[in-house]
């Protein structure tokens, strides 16, 4: 009844987040899946052709295509699916922390489970996950990871029961292998798993008896998989490090950051800030070494000590419930939080990991009343008021999530040097018509991005926004202003992809009507086209170039883009029939089989999309 009424209240809080706008990567992953409705053989393209990750996420993918073909409410559907979809993870968090209070006979099981999973469904740090429509991936990986979770319980009862049988403990496997399609740090599983029979089950059989070969297994696996990763970071650390060239921080700088940030992350779900929430944390301070700042001496002594309390808890049977908990968090960030270049901080990290923290509250609350019973209605009491406070802060960061105005002016008031919040700000001012405000913002964001963890802007870059938002707010643009473009840092006048397909968005598509198109794509082909290659730019760059000169239908230009961009890319499959295009409009029929014949060789392999295979279906009719 308590669980119903907790779907309840989350979807009644949660609800209002429906009408929220779409966000960074919602907008690379979601928002391009196109009419799948109408032609269902292109679903098969987008579930397989996401490159999110590692193995594609297709489980992820996969989602998003059904909604498309079934709902198709655009990114309000998403969010729909995304608020369904935690008060389901949230039963299953439920369902888990019942089985393992209930194993460990903690007084008021059935209670603390409630009120813990309740804590988690509605605390504030999560409603950037569940209404960042992207982030369904790291959703439904959480929920195949506590199916394999529970599924595994199950099988260990049974085993406790003297049931026995591999059957039972297949959905272990299943759920593990659909929850990394999801998305891939579902892999820290596996520790978790081995731990939780470690210090929570003990390898209890039948009677109580040990299981033995359990236990050699658990400790055995353990100890190859601490030694296999020690030898890949100590041998492969150079490798590790070399991957952060295109990064503004080192590797060093960044565990030294991380050090920082999970404490920060473990202080927002004890002590929620809800002023410093939200997607956007770019303008983190960066930790350049272990006393700049101060505080990362601080917090990597906070670490160790950790580490000397968690081993000194291992001596009492409700101190390894503790440590599984802090284990649960920490293993739950060791792909993101660590040694990977991904950007410094994110809250939907914490999605998996919080559950680890509320277990490991959950058993000082289980040491507690099993020594002194007195104090379990008191406690469970707190917990409860803890609970109406998380759900006030859940309900106000929701309704700032549910309006795009105001989700802008949270960002920029919670982070006022951050970048990308200074970028949606002027971008907000110049759909108002509101050109002056709308280059005040993006100066800002120019400004601080020099200070920032995240990638620092070139002035081309900031120069082509500027364009970007004078035709956002209708007012003209001096052709001086056009002529000066890039005159700073020639060797590589421009890095931001998004900010220039943004400008050949707007002027595809006609938005800009007293916009000197042609003089803009003159300096642009005076940049990249009249010195060769001399000129520093991603294979994307001339992707997008090659797009607006085919706009101007300017194909002698656009051709070359495209050869530039192959130059960089080869037998990248899109290029290619952007070449096949190119060539055929101006008739170079040699090329035009040159390029077909390479096509034709990369879809009997297999390398074309069902997409692909239509656009060069048409090429070969002609």
């Amino acid at each position: 009844m308590l669980a119903g009424l907790l779907f309840v209240i989350g979807l009644w809080i949660y609800w209002p987040g429906i009408h929220g706008p779409e966000l960074l990567d919602d907008r690379s992953s979601v928002m391009v899946i196109g009419d799948v409705k109408n032609h269902p053989e292109l679903a098969f393209d987008y579930i397989f052709g996401d490159n999110s990750g590692v193995l594609g996420r297709s489980v992820s993918m996969t989602s998003f295509v059904l909604e498309k073909m079934y709902l198709d409410e655009g990114i309000t559907g998403s969010k729909k699916i995304n608020i369904v979809l935690h008060l389901l993870n949230g039963g299953l968090v439920i369902w888990l922390f019942w089985l393992l209070f209930r194993f460990v006979k903690v007084p008021g099981y059935r209670v603390l489970a409630v009120l813990l999973g309740a804590a988690w469904v509605l605390h504030p740090l999560l409603v950037s996950t569940v209404l960042y429509a992207v982030q369904r991936m790291a959703m439904l990986a959480t929920f195949f990871m506590l199916l394999a979770t529970i599924s595994y319980l199950y099988w260990r009862f049974g085993q406790m029961a003297g049931k026995s049988g591999l059957w039972r403990f297949l959905p272990v496997p299943i759920f593990l292998v659909i929850a990394l399609f999801s998305k891939e740090n579902a892999i820290v599983l596996v520790p978790v798993l081995l731990l939780l029979e470690v210090l929570w089950l003990e390898f209890a059989g039948r009677n109580g008896d040990v299981i033995h070969w359990l236990r050699g297994l658990s400790y055995s696996l353990i100890a190859i998989g601490a030694i296999a990763m020690s030898a890949a970071l100590l041998l492969g650390w150079d490798y590790l490090a070399s991957r952060f060239g295109g990064r503004e921080f080192t590797l060093d700088e960044r565990l030294f950051t991380q050090s920082r940030i999970v404490w920060d992350y473990v202080a927002q779900l004890a002590y929620p800030q809800t002023a410093r929430m939200g997607l956007y944390h770019d303008d983190v301070l960066l930790s350049r070494g272990l006393f700049d700042p101060a505080s990362t001496l601080y917090a990597v002594i906070a670490w160790l000590l950790l580490v000397v309390v968690c081993g000194a808890a291992l001596c009492w049977r409700a101190g390894r419930w503790f440590v599984f908990g802090i284990a649960w968090f920490v293993l739950g960030h060791s792909v993101e939080s660590t040694v990977l270049p991904l950007e410094l901080y994110f809250e939907h990290r914490n999605y998996f990991p919080s559950i680890g923290l509320l277990l490991a509250l959950g058993a000082l609350f289980a040491a507690l009343v099993k020594k002194w019973p007195e104090p379990k209605a008191p406690l469970l009491v707190c917990l409860a008021l803890w609970l109406l406070l998380l759900s006030f802060l859940t309900s106000s960061q929701v309704q700032i999530w549910s309006s795009r105005p105001m989700l802008i002016l949270n960002h920029l008031n919670a982070h006022p040097n951050s970048p990308r919040a200074n970028t949606d700000m002027a971008r907000y001012m110049a759909e108002l018509g509101q050109a002056e405000a709308a280059h005040h913002y993006s100066k800002l964001s120019f400004q601080a991005s020099a200070n920032a963890a995240s990638s620092q802007q070139l002035r081309g870059d900031y120069e082509i926004r500027n364009l970007a938002l004078s035709c956002m707010a209708g007012t003209p643009v001096a052709s001086e202003t056009i002529d000066a473009l890039a005159r700073e840092n020639p060797q590589r006048p421009f890095r931001s992809v998004t900010t220039l397909l943004t400008m050949v968005r707007l002027l595809q598509n006609d938005r800009c009507p007293q916009f000197d198109r042609v003089r803009f794509a003159d300096r642009l082909a005076q940049i990249y086209l009249e010195d060769g290659f001399k000129r520093k730019a991603s294979a994307n760059i001339y992707s997008n170039l090659a797009v607006l000169e085919n706009a101007l239908q300017r194909y002698d230009n656009a051709y070359a883009y495209i050869e530039r961009y192959l130059a960089l890319s080869p037998d990248n499959t899109r290029g290619l029939l952007m070449k096949l295009h190119f060539a055929t409009a101006l008739g170079k029929v040699e090329e035009v089989q040159t390029v077909i014949a390479t096509l034709q060789e990369l879809d009997e392999q297999g390398k074309l999309t069902v997409g692909e295979q239509q656009t060069l279906a048409l090429y070969l009719e002609k």
